[in-house]
């Protein structure tokens, strides 16, 4: 994240700062040096930084430091950076697209498509332009709400922390703008139900592909949550740093306690049946209906109708995202 950012506002500061006459007499040399001068300041022991200009109807690119330290790679204007929270520019960017097309609206309450809310409180009253806009009323992650909990939140942690959250006044829905990492992996959820495809196909789909951003992907959640590029961008993304030049995570490997939506999920078209609400009825279910449901995805019987309340009359429903 402090990457992408300091790459985005070297760029902005190093035109910004050049009068109108200066750009348009600007050589590349005096272009790059106007850039180091904002650059250096924010470069680390680890690490490095790419830069993009566009001026005068041209792009020019500027490198600096190392893409990897221990294998000495150095960063490339080919390397691949983690957006981080720029992603939700193209989360937000999906849903004014369904809207546009009238697909959602942004007055649908989240709980429509991810319909284990609908067994939950506040969350309720939560919809699509709120979770968008900031102004969910939620946390910026869930750990401020349940600093108790130990560990990544994976799906049924994140629909029980959600189900029991209560709003107060200074978290009412729609009334105040609180950063929320919370509300996106929540609207990513929403959108993926919705459209019954997996949010980073869905990306590409709909955004990167058509605007033929074939750089720009999302990693792909594995068996634990994490988001995971694919080999091809595997290879050119940078390893990220801390301040005190320590490795974090594997190039690639998308970060952050609040795991993504995973590979597999709930179709729209197989809706919780009114009689599986917990995990307890699910379980008698699966022993009543074995033979007749679906054993198609990887997770184990009981995981699979304890956690998602599948239904047994749908037994074709269950996909496993590739």
């Amino acid at each position: 994240m402090r990457v992408m950012a300091a790459v985005m506002a070297a760029s902005v500061l190093a035109a910004a700062s050049m009068p109108a006459a200066t750009v348009a007499r600007a050589d590349d040399t005096e272009i790059e040096r106007l850039v180091r001068q904002h650059v250096q300041p924010m470069l680390i022991a680890a690490g490095g930084m790419a830069v993009a200009v566009h001026i005068d109807g041209r792009t020019l690119f500027f490198n600096y430091g190392l893409a990897d330290m221990a294998r000495k790679e150095p960063i490339t204007s080919d390397s691949l950076f983690n957006l981080a929270s720029i992603g939700k520019v193209f989360l937000s960017t999906l849903l004014a697209q369904a809207v546009e097309r009238g697909e959602v609206a942004l007055d649908d309450p989240v709980a429509k498509y991810v319909t284990e809310l609908q067994q939950g409180g506040d969350i309720r009253n939560v919809t699509l332009g709120e979770l968008a806009t900031h102004t969910s009323g939620l946390d910026r992650t869930p750990q401020q709400y349940e600093p108790a909990h130990r560990g990544a939140y994976k799906l049924p942690d994140f629909i029980r922390y959600l189900n029991s959250w209560k709003a107060d006044d200074a978290h009412m829905p729609g009334k105040q703008e609180i950063y929320s990492n919370t509300g996106f992996v929540l609207l990513s959820l929403a959108l993926q139900r919705r459209f019954d495809t997996p949010i980073a196909k869905l990306m590409e789909a709909r955004i990167t592909a058509p605007l033929g951003m074939s750089s720009t992907v999302m990693p792909v959640p594995t068996a634990n949550g994490r988001g995971q590029l694919a080999p091809a961008f595997r290879r050119r993304a940078v390893q990220g740093y801390n301040f005190d030049a320590q490795p974090v995570g594997a190039p690639g490997n998308q970060q952050g306690r609040c795991t993504p939506p995973p590979a597999t999920w709930r179709p729209s078209s197989s809706p919780i049946s009114a009689h599986c609400r917990t995990s307890a009825r699910c379980r008698r279910r699966w022993r009543w209906r074995s033979r007749a449901c679906s054993r198609s995805t990887s997770a184990s019987p009981r995981r699979s109708l304890g956690r998602w309340c599948a239904t047994a009359k749908s037994p074709s429903s269950t996909r496993t995202a590739g």
